[in-house]
């Protein structure tokens, strides 16, 4: 529960600060260049979370079981298999976000300058080497030095942010506030993460081979992509919508929906991070034969997650007016209801964290990849619908039928898969040969 604490402290400091850079931006621009800025870098976390190949969990599924010291070159290969797919990653987010914002301008006659900004912006992406860097955190138990070097970027980005609007920035002077403090952060995790591993005799990563890596970690490449394409779906769902709401509607509607994503984002950051700290100990505690601690430790975090977000809403639908016009200004008022519905979907959500964390841990990806397809087809067969009938309100509404269908559907495959299964040694622990 220490882990849990620090991780949520440092996550929810950084996500108030964060906050009050959004609202200085959306104060500086107004709600149409707002929109503009909000479509522009949603555009780039989206085909961040679309390609990235979330190799901090193929890292923790096999690294979690290994002794440092005996299986210490396993270890340093294991890290550079990480590493290899963060720059995979990156640089397939890089092309596709830099294709696509050219594309907006023949498709959907976004003017050149816009285009240049989000060009400009997509740079940072080739940065991103969060993934490895996450599973050094969680493997460690650095959850502390995380937090820290989360609120360290979110005061940087504040910082900027106060620079630009007493200065009067516009779009340029925003994107670069986003550009330079995202490569900041990115940078930051990377070389924290390796001077941890340092620490702990695991130097010369890059020289670590890689060859017979299947051998030494069976069904690593099956679990990667498994895991990689369930969570890629699940991401389309949740970064598309903006982009969706900004096409069918106007930027000035996308900026206003995005801006209460932002703020649910403290709800759902809080899921993301439980699932952090519980995903390294429900991987041991299968692979040891712990079943009763395992299902405890699942329904222990449930409850509380199902608790914060219930209260979450409550303080929504009672303060969210107040809390946006004092924020963001009176001109973006009228986001109150979206966040309400906003902040349930979500909370809906994170309810399945522990449940889709044990689900890995017991090797059923494929349990998970299959309520992620059908909560990602109901949404996208009612989101177009859904936002023609009741404009930006629509999208949460199907973000609140994803929600539903993803959480029923975990908590099922969960059940389905304890009868069914019995814990056994994490394949991680097989020994390749010389």
């Amino acid at each position: 529960m220490a882990a849990v604490f620090h991780l949520l402290t440092g996550t929810s400091a950084s996500v108030v600060l964060s906050l009050v850079s959004i609202a200085l931006a959306a104060r500086s621009l107004g709600p149409q260049d707002y929109g503009v800025l909000a479509l522009i870098l949603t555009l780039g976390q989206a085909c961040e979370r679309l390609l990235s190949f979330q190799s901090w969990q193929p890292i923790i599924r096999y690294g979690a079981p290994l002794d440092e010291i005996e299986r210490r070159d396993d270890l340093r290969s294991l890290y550079k298999y990480g590493l290899a797919l963060d720059c995979a990653g990156s640089s397939a987010a890089w092309a596709m976000a830099s294709l696509l914002a050219i594309l907006g301008h023949f498709v959907l006659n976004i003017s050149w300058p816009h285009v240049a900004l989000a060009l400009l912006f997509m740079v940072s992406l080739l940065f991103n080497f969060n993934g490895t860097a996450t599973a050094v955190f969680r493997l460690s138990d650095r959850f502390r030095v995380y937090a820290r070097l989360q609120i360290i970027t979110s005061l940087a980005r504040l910082l900027a942010s106060g620079l630009a609007f007493y200065a009067g920035a516009g779009l340029l002077g925003w994107i670069l506030v986003w550009l330079l403090t995202q490569i900041l952060g990115s940078m930051l995790n990377i070389l924290v993460s390796i001077a941890i591993l340092h620490r702990r005799g695991l130097r010369r990563i890059w020289s670590a081979r890689l060859r017979g890596i299947t051998a030494r970690f069976p069904d690593i490449w099956r679990f990667t992509w498994g895991a990689n394409v369930s969570l890629t779906i699940w991401s389309s769902a949740q970064q598309l919508d903006t982009l969706v709401v900004g096409w069918l509607v106007d930027p000035a509607a996308a900026g206003m929906y995005q801006l209460t994503k932002k703020v649910s984002r403290v709800v759902q950051q809080v899921g993301s991070q439980v699932e952090a700290v519980v995903y390294p100990d429900l991987s041991r505690m299968w692979a040891a034969g712990q079943r009763s601690k395992f299902i405890g430790l699942i329904l222990r975090m449930e409850l509380v997650l199902a608790s914060f977000g219930g209260l979450c809403c409550v303080g929504a639908f009672l303060l969210g007016h107040y809390a946006i016009s004092a924020t963001a200004g009176a001109k973006f008022v009228a986001a109150a209801p979206l966040l309400t519905v906003q902040i349930f979907a979500v909370s809906l959500t994170i309810s399945g964290a522990a449940s889709r964390a044990g689900l890995l841990s017991m090797g059923l990806q494929p349990a998970v990849l299959r309520t992620v397809l059908a909560s990602t087809l109901a949404f996208y067969l009612m989101v177009a619908p859904l936002i023609e009938l009741f404009g930006a309100m629509g999208a949460n509404i199907a973000q609140v039928m994803f929600g539903m269908i993803w959480l029923g559907g975990l908590s099922l495959a969960l059940r389905r898969g304890l009868k069914q299964a019995r814990p056994a040694p994490a394949p991680a622990l097989a020994v390749a040969d010389a």
